[in-house]
């Protein structure tokens, strides 16, 4: 009885720490906490649900509802299969707004990516290039019988 009791014990443990510190996506500075992804966006929140809106129209889903005011904004959107499409967008700085987005009831983490990536590219934002290693290439040219 007390391995079982144990057991669950962990188990709730670990879900409840996920919950509160979210979880990292392949996206740089892109978080999914509980099946909503948040991001920052350097654009004020009427211009992402403008974004927002232009990208759900091109992905042909239905507009439910959009509103936005100068601290934030809300756009709902339905898909054919009536999933509900929700994105925030929350003023955070002077041009700063943080981007919320889920899809369904328990979040759909590529399609909410996808819709991420489609409103940084509506708004201009230009994705993160990958960094390179200074030291890998170091190693590279060494093992080529370039180095020094």
């Amino acid at each position: 009885m007390n391995a079982m009791r144990s057991g669950v014990t962990l188990w709730v443990l670990a879900v409840c720490l996920l919950a509160v510190a979210g979880c990292q996506t392949t996206e740089s500075g892109v978080t999914n906490r509980v099946g909503t992804i948040k991001a920052m966006v350097d654009a004020k929140p009427a211009a992402v649900i403008e974004a927002a809106q232009d990208v759900l129209d091109e992905m042909e889903l239905v507009i439910v509802n959009s509103e936005s005011t100068s601290i934030d904004g809300r756009i709902t959107a339905r898909t054919a299969q009536d999933m509900r499409v929700r994105i925030d967008a929350d003023k955070v700085g002077e041009n700063v707004s943080e981007i919320s987005i889920r899809v369904g009831k328990i979040g759909d983490t590529e399609l909410s990516l996808t819709i991420l990536r489609e409103i940084k590219e509506e708004l201009g934002i230009v994705p993160d290039e990958p960094e390179e290693d200074s030291d890998t290439d170091a190693e590279a040219e060494d093992s080529n019988g370039d180095g020094k």
